[in-house]
Parts: C-alpha cells; structure tokens; sequence
C-alpha cells in the first residue's frame, strides 16, 4: 500500500513538472497609443492645467509679496 502511495506521489510531481514552461512570461509592453477624434480637446484641456498651474503660481507669490509687506 506505501508503494501504491509513493508511486502516485511520484506521478503527480512528474505531471505537475510538465505543465510548467520554462521559458519566462514576455515581459508587458505599453501599446501604442492610436490618436484619436478627442486628442484636440484633451490636449487643450492639459494646456489649460498648464496655464492653471501658472496662475496659481503666480498669486500665491503675489500673497506671499503682500504678506511681507504689511509685516
């Protein structure tokens, strides 16, 4: 009976071993993007966080110049 046991052990190790392939997984690469109907709009719309960012920019030093003078 220990044989029987030990055998199908064997088998199973064998059959589990097989199905593994031993090459690595192709590493992911980021498609291409296809340009699209939209790329206009969302390229205005990240020019116009660009020029948000620069407005808010430049009033918190136009505060930080208001601050230092009125101390």
């Amino acid at each position: 009976m220990a044989f029987k046991s030990s055998l199908l052990l064997v088998a199973l190790a064998v059959a589990l071993t097989a199905c593994g392939s031993g090459e690595a997984p192709p590493q992911e690469q980021k498609p291409q993007r296809k340009e699209s109907v939209f790329d206009p709009w969302t390229g205005t719309i990240e020019r116009a966080k660009g020029v948000q960012q620069t407005v808010d920019d430049q009033a918190a030093e136009q505060r930080k110049k208001i601050e230092a003078a009125t101390k």
